[in-house]
């Protein structure tokens, strides 16, 4: 599996991948696991990997732990789609897994059979480990935004996520069933979703690598880095912040139905002030409004998903 490569374009560059971008350290510290193209159209994550990962291999830096970088739906990746049949990070629920577990799982479908292998990489590795396991999910978005972590609200992950100097959502696990984070902290590992940007943008590739080197940081897999590199990291992740160290929580979420015509309107950026009434998007029914006051998270505006958009609070105000 690891020798399977392939041609995927990353931006102005074509990379020749494979599932395992990186694989380096030991297993004497904590370990910390990076995943890109989970969603297949998510391709900064996977050329940020690819970055990082060369960088380590030619300056070859202290380790204390070992990290791993992956790519999540490998056929998606090279095909640049979101996803074939199933979205890949709705699908780390028990049902799904007691199927693969029991040998019922029908991995005729892309999805499915892409779920095994992953599985299978990410059981192994959480085996291997020795210290705490940091499992980073890397994505972008379809609309603008800036960048944000998405955890489930456990000691051990807002810990984490407080090094950051970017907004942390929490609360996704009420709304959305079997993504991977869930799946991460459910065994108890630190779990998170990390959004770089929108997909197109090349400043979602540097803010990606940036987020990257910090992890490797602050899990203590690369002990040794130099403070103005590190500092010059986190002033690339504030740049573009209007909003920072902040908490918001998730309120509500607007599922689109099977076969619904659903058009978010023009316009929206995360984080953007929304108001209760406020026409958000129309389907073949017509208006889609906001029932609340609160910010827009994650509006639609690609053909693939089923989350219209989120509306999003800060946990004080």
């Amino acid at each position: 599996m690891r020798e399977s490569r392939f041609s995927i374009p990353v931006f102005d560059e074509t990379l020749e991948v494979s599932r395992f971008v990186g694989d380096v350290g030991n297993s004497e510290g904590n370990t910390v696991l990076f995943l890109g193209g989970v969603h297949g159209n998510e391709t900064a994550g996977v050329g940020a990997l690819n970055s990082v990962f060369k960088q380590l291999e030619l300056t070859n830096p202290t380790y204390k732990g070992r990290a791993i970088g992956l790519i999540g739906n490998l056929e998606a990746t090279r095909l640049n789609q979101r996803y074939i049949y199933k979205d890949m990070n709705r699908i780390w629920n028990r049902e799904t897994l007691d199927d693969l577990h029991y040998g019922r799982l029908d991995t005729r479908h892309t999805e499915y059979a892409e779920l095994a292998e992953v599985y299978r990489e990410v059981k192994t590795i959480i085996e291997e480990a020795k210290g705490q396991v940091f499992v980073i999910d890397l994505h972008t978005t379809s609309s603008p935004t800036i960048p944000f972590i998405v955890t489930n609200k456990s000691d051990a992950g807002l810990q984490f996520t407080d090094a950051f100097p970017m907004p942390v959502i929490s609360g996704l696990t009420g709304f959305l069933d079997g993504t991977l984070l869930s799946y991460i902290n459910d065994l108890g590992h630190v779990g998170l979703a990390y959004e770089a940007g929108q997909h197109k943008s090349t400043q979602s590739l540097m803010k990606h690598e940036s987020f990257i080197w910090l992890c490797l940081h602050q899990t203590g897999v690369c002990p040794d880095l130099d403070p103005d590199f590190i500092q010059k990291h986190i002033d690339i992740l504030e740049e573009e912040l209007v909003t920072r160290n902040n908490h918001f929580r998730i309120i509500s979420r607007y599922k689109i139905k099977p076969d619904e015509t659903f058009k978010m309107n023009q316009g929206y950026t995360n984080f953007q002030k929304i108001y209760a009434g406020e026409e958000l998007a129309q389907n073949e029914d017509g208006p889609i409004c906001s029932p609340y006051d609160g910010y827009i998270f994650m509006p639609l505006y690609q053909p693939q998903g089923e989350d219209g958009f989120f509306i999003i609070k800060p946990e004080i105000e």
